[in-house]
């Protein structure tokens, strides 16, 4: 593990220019994490930065059906390179634009791995302030490859209160840790369900389990999502409550992605020129 840590990351040429890479992780499925990555880059939109956001959830890619992205939709070059689409002020890419929604993908793990390195460096991302990666749930092939491979300035782990998640989402926060990957923050989903005009809580899955495991390994609970009840047509960003929330988690993960920045520059050794 450690010549896993020690080994220099080649950076692919596409992501040159892009300044901060985010990975949203979790370690179980259906936690909402596709949902939570995409709340993020619009936030992140909102605020007046350049956002990229990858479905690299190539087995069940969610994004292209959040932004309302049909296959074929895809730009490619003469020198096979991707140019991703902009949707709603965010370049955007996904296994759900190339493959076909009705046909599921068989592969292996390191085909899977390779489709997800391709994305990302095959992408013609230009000048980003921040790229969202939506990975894949897990602690597997592909998990691994990113938090080795990708430049990853931090990430963010989305988890629900019940105890099978936390005890998934524990795994995961272990794996990044052990790759000295930053973990900026943790995001309990689902922690409440209120109905409208309501002031009362109904704890469906368990109560406060993302925030004590926040506790337990010292890192940030950046918000506690509840479910909402709303319309088919009504998107999540939409709702007032929802909004305001991932507005202040935001503003914390720029804070914190800054500080990591900074520690970084601060770690490298000072040499001292004599005349």
């Amino acid at each position: 593990m450690n010549q896993i840590v020690n080994n220099k990351l080649r950076i692919p040429e596409t992501l040159r220019k892009v300044k901060n890479i985010v990975g949203v992780f979790s370690a179980k499925g259906g936690v909402g994490k596709s949902a939570v990555a995409l709340q993020i880059a619009i936030s992140l939109k909102n605020k007046g930065f350049t956002v990229g956001l990858v479905d690299a959830d190539i087995y069940g890619p969610s994004q292209a059906v959040l932004l309302k992205s049909e296959p074929g939709d895809l730009k490619i070059t003469d020198n096979k390179i991707i140019e991703p689409m902009d949707k709603q002020g965010i370049s955007f890419i996904s296994m759900g634009l190339i493959s076909n929604e009705k046909k599921p993908v068989i592969w292996r793990g390191p085909m899977v791995s390779g489709a997800v390195m391709q994305l990302l460096s095959q992408t013609n991302w230009g000048e980003l302030d921040y790229l969202i990666i939506d990975t894949p749930p897990g602690t597997g092939d592909v998990q691994l490859t990113l938090l080795q491979k990708i430049p990853l300035t931090g990430t963010v782990v989305v988890t629900t209160p019940q105890n099978v998640a936390i005890s998934d989402c524990r795994k995961g926060i272990e794996m990044i840790k052990k790759l000295s990957i930053p973990v900026l923050g943790l995001i309990e989903n689902m922690s409440w369900f209120q109905p409208n005009e309501s002031n009362k809580k109904y704890f469906l899955f368990g109560k406060d389990g993302g925030k004590e495991l926040a506790d337990e390994y010292k890192v940030n609970l950046l918000a506690q999502i509840p479910l909402v009840e709303r319309s088919e047509e009504q998107e999540l960003y939409e709702i007032d409550y929802i909004k305001e929330t991932f507005e202040k988690l935001t503003d914390e993960v720029v804070l914190l992605l800054k500080k990591e920045r900074s520690n970084k520059i601060d770690s490298i050794p000072q040499t001292t020129v004599t005349k």
